[in-house]
């Protein structure tokens, strides 16, 4: 078994045509653990500021509903739930912040199960709102654990106003963080809960959000749920795939798919044509098996020359790395190559994986479109989101917007629904269909996938474009594109790529090929 999965939507690309190429790290098992332990250490940050007292449900500043759980109390549930759900021996630091952060309880998820609540923050310290102080003190706490799962958990209703404020400079500590294989995940409450910095520092976590519903206990307790599940049958803290695009490939677009959707920023240095672009990808903890496995997806373009005959040029390769500290261990090499022909008429074979692509970028036009329209507007905007979503199709994306026009007819605040309809859009597809992404079908020859489509159908339909939602090759039908051992007795010199006054060496270039072709 490959220690990295490669998988392409097509076999042979046409020039200047996009095509999507999926990367994962095998799945694991406990011997991947290698010499760590095992473990869970979690830290609770929660926000004790003065508007957490206000009705989880009011979309005013007026707590005019007594009859609701304040957002405090909510938050509340959501930890003894978490607790519940936590490995008994987990080791959980309850922390409470406003402009100051202190440890308000410690002990192990049973201990803190079975005990009373804790004292938040006095009165007097609940006027400001200081993220970084709170976060330092639980990744403090955290980084003196030995345990392989060491996650830190952000709930909170507001922006920082105190400390660091700026999100950049907050998403740095938690870069830093995750660099030390401590991670974190975030839950917004309310509309004051604002999801873009918010999801900024969940880097290598999850980025949820509470909205102000009736039933925000209802989804707090499922969070807590899923959160307590990222802690359990963590097999290394911390991981990293790297990267290498051939300059003749432009690099459109980078995606995480599991354990969520969403797209990766500054993850790119660019080649500019000249150099190869290299992708820095953190994988965070990763569990085990099926379930635990990571999904990444490239957005590519092939250059505008064909490569010479039927060799294939390389694409790209990639490395990547488990564990940290000591027990840091590299994965093996993998390498993809592809033909580029002048053909448009070559056969998409996975369209699935632009699929997700495609549902990635409609879920960010329609919350940018929301976040700057009036009111009256919303209503059209969802429907539009949910009918595309459903043209995809993406019944899960779909379902999502259904949600947000529930959200605009029961009249909640328009910064509620679009951070809501951000953390469901945000959850994978994927997480028990992964091996049907990955699994190895035989590749159409060369000389076949050359001939007209219509001559490699069924149905002699000549159109590409139409077909069901697995392509007009049915369901869970894909393929492996050639991928080159980069050790192999088959590899050219094109493995070095190296770059000689700014640009290829021609040496590098696979057999048949000129220095100015791919």
């Amino acid at each position: 078994m490959n220690d990295i999965e490669l998988v392409s939507d097509r076999e042979e690309v046409h020039l200047g045509e996009e095509f999507a190429v999926l990367l994962a790290p095998r799945e694991l098992t406990a011997r991947d653990r290698g010499g760590a332990g095992a473990g869970v250490a979690c830290a609770v940050v929660l926000d004790d500021s003065g508007s957490m007292d206000l009705r989880v449900n009011a979309v005013t500043t007026t707590p005019d509903d007594f009859g609701s759980p304040s957002r405090k109390e909510v938050a509340v549930l959501g930890v003894r739930h978490l607790l519940a759900e936590l490995p008994p021996q987990a080791q959980v630091q309850i922390i409470t912040f406003s402009q100051a952060a202190g440890v308000r309880a410690s002990g192990t998820a049973a201990e803190l199960s079975a005990g009373g609540g804790w004292e938040g923050n006095p009165v007097h310290e609940r006027s400001w709102t200081n993220i970084e102080s709170a976060l330092a003190l639980a990744y403090s706490t955290l980084e003196q654990s030995a345990a392989v799962s060491r996650r830190a958990v952000l709930v909170s209703d507001g922006l920082p106003n105190t400390g660091l404020t700026d999100p950049a400079e907050l998403a740095a500590l938690t870069v830093a963080a995750a660099d030390r294989a401590v991670h974190t995940d975030v839950v917004g409450i309310g509309t004051g809960a604002d999801r873009g910095l918010l999801s900024r520092l969940a880097v290598t976590g999850f980025a949820e959000h509470v909205a102000s519903r009736d039933s925000a206990p209802e989804a707090m307790r499922s969070v807590a749920t899923s959160f307590a599940g990222l802690s359990r049958d963590v097999i290394v803290g911390s991981g990293g795939l790297d990267v290498e695009v051939s300059p003749w490939f432009q690099v459109l677009g980078v995606y995480q798919l599991d354990p969520l959707r969403r797209r990766v920023e500054d993850a790119v240095a660019d080649g500019g044509g000249k150099v190869p672009s290299r992708i820095s990808l953190k994988m965070g903890a990763v569990g085990a098996g099926e379930a635990g496995q990571p999904l990444f997806l490239l957005r590519l373009c092939a250059p505008t020359v064909p490569s010479k005959g039927l060799t294939p040029v390389p694409v790209l390769r990639i490395s990547g790395w488990i564990g940290s500290g000591p027990g840091r261990r590299d994965l093996g090499d993998a390498a993809l190559a592809m033909r580029v022909v002048d053909n448009p008429t070559c056969p998409i074979l996975r369209r699935d994986l632009m699929q997700q692509v495609h549902s990635l970028e409609l879920a960010e036009e329609i919350e940018s479109r929301a976040a700057t329209a009036e009111r009256q507007d919303l209503t059209a905007i969802y429907q539009e989101g949910a009918h595309r979503a459903r043209e995809i199709p993406d019944r899960q994306l779909a379902a999502g917007f259904d949600q947000a026009l529930g959200g605009v007819l029961q009249g909640l605040d328009g910064n509620d629904i679009r951070y809501e309809f951000g953390a469901t859009s945000s959850r994978s597809s994927t997480k028990n269909s992964k091996r049907g992404m990955l699994e190895k079908v035989a590749a159409v020859p060369p000389g076949q996938i050359r001939k007209p489509q219509e001559q490699i159908r069924s149905g002699g339909d000549d159109d590409d474009d139409e077909g069901g939602a697995d392509g007009s090759y049915g369901p869970g039908v894909g393929y492996r594109p050639t991928v080159v051992d980069p050790d192999g007795p088959t590899r050219t010199k094109s493995r070095t790529w190296r770059d000689r006054g700014g640009r290829y060496d021609g040496s590098a270039m696979p057999p048949g090929h000129s220095d100015d072709e791919p």
